[in-house]
C-alpha cells in the first residue's frame, strides 16, 4: 500500500505538533523545579538567618501583597546584611530608606506580645457565636458589625510571615 503524500504531510504535521508540546512541557516543567528551588532556597535563609527574617518581615509590612520567593529573592553573602537581590513584580522596589523604616518597626515588634494585642481586639467567641445564631434567624446587624470589628483588626494587625 502506498501512501499518498496527504498522508504523509499529515502525519508530519501531527509529528511536528507532538514534538512542539513534548518541549513545551519539559521547558514548563524544568522552569518549575527551578522556580520550587528557588522558594525553597529563600525559605531556608529566612528560617537560618534572623537578619533576612526580619527583612522578609519589613518586606511584608511594606509591601503586604509581595512574595518571597516569587516576586522578590534576598541573597546573604558571608558575613554582610542580606539584601534584595531581585525584584520581579510590577510595583516599585522599596527605597533603603522605606526598609530601614520598615526594619526598625520589625525590631520593636515583640512577637508575642503583637499577637496577644491582635487577639484581644477581636470579639470573643461567645459573641461571635451569638451574633452566628442571631444572623442564622435572620437578624444579622449583629454578625454585620462583628465582621467590620474583625477585618479592621486584620487589617490593624496584618499576620506577618513566620510561617516561613
Amino acid at each position: 500500500m502506498v501512501m499518498d503524500s496527504t498522508l504523509i504531510s499529515a502525519l508530519l504535521v501531527l509529528l511536528l505538533g507532538l514534538i512542539a508540546f513534548v518541549l513545551f512541557t519539559w521547558s514548563n516543567t524544568r522552569g518549575a523545579r527551578e522556580h520550587t528551588e528557588n522558594i525553597l532556597q529563600q525559605q531556608r535563609l529566612v528560617r537560618t538567618s534572623p537578619d533576612a527574617h526580619r527583612l522578609s518581615q519589613a518586606m511584608h509590612l511594606l509591601r503586604p501583597s509581595v512574595r518571597l520567593g516569587f516576586d522578590y529573592l534576598i541573597k546573604q553573602e558571608d558575613g554582610k546584611l542580606p539584601y534584595i537581590a531581585e525584584w520581579d513584580t510590577g510595583g516599585s522596589m522599596p527605597t533603603q530608606a522605606e526598609l530601614d523604616d520598615a526594619l526598625k518597626k520589625v525590631a520593636a515588634i515583640d512577637c508575642t506580645g503583637y499577637a496577644a494585642m491582635r487577639r484581644s481586639e477581636y470579639p470573643g467567641i461567645e459573641e461571635q457565636l451569638d451574633a452566628a445564631f442571631k444572623a442564622r434567624h435572620g437578624d444579622t446587624a449583629e454578625q454585620d458589625a462583628l465582621d467590620n470589628r474583625i477585618q479592621q483588626t486584620k487589617e490593624k494587625y496584618p499576620k506577618s510571615d513566620d510561617a516561613l
